[in-house]
C-alpha cells in the first residue's frame, strides 16, 4: 500500500480536527477564503475561529514537513486563510511555531493529565495499565501534536525549546507525585528515587508506544501489558529490597536529580 492511500491528506486531518469547520470548496482558489480583505471590510470568520483554524492546519504543516520544510504558504493554503492573514495573526513563520508547540504541549499535558486523575483511585496493576495505554492513546489520537513537540525538541529553532521541557516536568511532576504517594502509603519514604522512577515509567511508555505507532504491526495490547508486568515486576522487587530505593532517593547536599 502507497504512503498516500496509508495516510489520510493534510486536507482530510483538518477537516477532521476543527470543530465546527468546513472544508474549502473544491473550484475556491488554494489558499484564499475571499480574496484580500479591504479597507473597512469585515473578516470573514471571528478572529479566534481564524487563529484556531491557522493553528490547526500548522500542527499539520509543521508535522509532516519539519520546521525547515514548513511554509506560511502551505499553512495558508491548508486552512484556506490569505497568506496575508497569516502573517497578521501570528506574524511569521518563527512565531507560529511557537505558538503551535505551546498549544501541543498543553493538549499533551491536558490528555496526561486527565488519566492520572481518572486513575488515581485504581489498584496498582490497573492504575499502572491505565496511564500505560493513555501514552499509546496519545500517540494514535494526537501524533502530530507529539511530532511537533519532538521537532522542538529536537532544536527546530530557539524560540520554542522551551514548551516541550516545560511539558515534560508537568508530566513528570504528576507522575512522580503519584508515585510518591503510593509508596508513602506502604510506609516507604523513596525521596527523590520518585522522581527517577516516573522518568523511567514515561519515558519506558514514550518508547514503547512511539515503536507501535511507527511501526504498525506491533500488537499494541501485548506491548502495554508487557510494560505493565516488567514494571510491576520492578515494584515487587523494590518492595523486597526497599533499601535500594532508599538509597536511590539520596542526594549529596539535598539536589534534585539532573
Amino acid at each position: 500500500m502507497s504512503e498516500t492511500a496509508a495516510r489520510p491528506s493534510d486536507t482530510d486531518l483538518v477537516a477532521r480536527r476543527a470543530p465546527g469547520g468546513s472544508e474549502r470548496p473544491d473550484d475556491a482558489p488554494a489558499g484564499r477564503t475571499g480574496g484580500k480583505r479591504g479597507p473597512g471590510r469585515p473578516r470573514l470568520q471571528p478572529l479566534a475561529q481564524q487563529r484556531r483554524g491557522v493553528l490547526d492546519a500548522a500542527l499539520v504543516v509543521f508535522a509532516r514537513h519539519g520546521y525547515r520544510g514548513a511554509t506560511i504558504e502551505q499553512v495558508a493554503r491548508l486552512s484556506g486563510t490569505p497568506r496575508p492573514t497569516v502573517y497578521e495573526l501570528f506574524g511569521g513563520k518563527e512565531d507560529l511555531f511557537a505558538a503551535v508547540v505551546d498549544q501541543a504541549a498543553e493538549r499533551v499535558v491536558a490528555r496526561l493529565s486527565a488519566s492520572f486523575t481518572e486513575s488515581a483511585d485504581m489498584a496498582l496493576h490497573p492504575f499502572v495499565r491505565h496511564n500505560f495505554a493513555a501514552v499509546f492513546d496519545l500517540f494514535a489520537a494526537d501524533r502530530d501534536a507529539v511530532t511537533v513537540l519532538a521537532t522542538a525538541e529536537q532544536g527546530a529553532n530557539d524560540k520554542s525549546t522551551a514548551a516541550p521541557r516545560a511539558m515534560r516536568r508537568r508530566v513528570l511532576t504528576e507522575v512522580t507525585a503519584f508515585t510518591r504517594s503510593r509508596w508513602e502509603e506502604l510506609g516507604v519514604d523513596t525521596g527523590f528515587a520518585a522522581e527517577l522512577m516516573a522518568l523511567m515509567f514515561f519515558r519506558m511508555a514514550e518508547t514503547f508506544a512511539q515503536q507501535e505507532a511507527e511501526g504498525g504491526d506491533w500488537d499494541r495490547e501485548a506491548l502495554i501489558d508487557l510494560l505493565t508486568e516488567f514494571t510491576i515486576g520492578g515494584i515487587e522487587r523494590l518492595w523486597a529490597h526497599k533499601d535500594v530505593l532508599v538509597r536511590a532517593g539520596r542526594r549529596a547536599g539535598g539536589g534534585r536529580p539532573g
